[in-house]
């Protein structure tokens, strides 16, 4: 009976003992895991950054037709943008920068049924203060608020007479980016260069891209 129990507690530390070499070691045999599942993770360390974006889209340029004419003005056609800035300051989670664009309007047409009377050229340069805020999800609300430099130039059909008018004056977008990767992303925006009355207020509603090289 004693050698009975003496065999089955020597047994119990042998096996006791294989079991923790085991662990110790690491099971070598052969096992099946499900293969890791990583989730992009877009949440980045801000730093300060240049950028350079690009927009195209639809521009609503404010003309006025010929005083005391029965002329009508085609107003609405395709525009686009580009813009370089410098991202230099985060408060919060809010990032700003400052920003420098160019803005190529349509060039209106003033009508007379099946006569081109008059065609505009229309464009602007602006300076800005940009500030974009994190919603979640990768979007951000974005919003610009600067100068700007208009340009209008009307140049008669018929008569080859021409007359222009420059203006400066408030520049301010609002709009929504989204974070494709860190360093790019998709914006929508609209946009207006004020300008005044000779040169009209100019519209840019548009989808682009923007890329910083930070």
């Amino acid at each position: 009976m004693k050698k009975n129990i003496i065999k089955v507690s020597v047994l119990t530390i042998l096996s006791f003992v294989c079991v923790q070499n085991t662990f110790a070691n690491g099971y070598k045999g052969e096992t099946t895991s499900m293969p890791a599942i990583t989730m992009p993770n877009l949440t980045y360390s801000y730093v300060p950054s240049w950028y350079v974006g690009g927009n195209i889209g639809v521009s609503h340029v404010h003309d006025k037709k010929a005083r005391g004419s029965a002329d009508s003005v085609t107003e609405i056609g395709p525009g686009w943008s580009v813009d370089l800035g410098y991202q230099f300051l985060q408060v919060c989670k809010a990032l700003f920068a400052g920003e420098l664009g160019y803005t190529q309007y349509y060039h209106s047409s003033e009508t007379l049924p099946r006569v081109n009377v008059a065609t505009t050229e229309h464009f602007s340069s602006y300076l800005a203060a940009v500030g974009q805020y994190p919603l979640g999800y990768n979007f951000n609300i974005l919003g610009k608020l600067g100068i700007a430099y208009s340009y209008a130039k009307k140049v008669f059909t018929v008569s080859g007479a021409s007359g222009s008018a420059n203006a400066y004056s408030p520049y301010y977008a609002l709009g929504f980016s989204y974070n494709v990767t860190s360093k790019a992303a998709l914006v929508a925006q609209w946009a207006r260069a004020r300008g005044n009355g000779s040169t009209g207020s100019n519209d840019l509603s548009s989808l682009g891209v923007s890329y910083s090289f930070g």
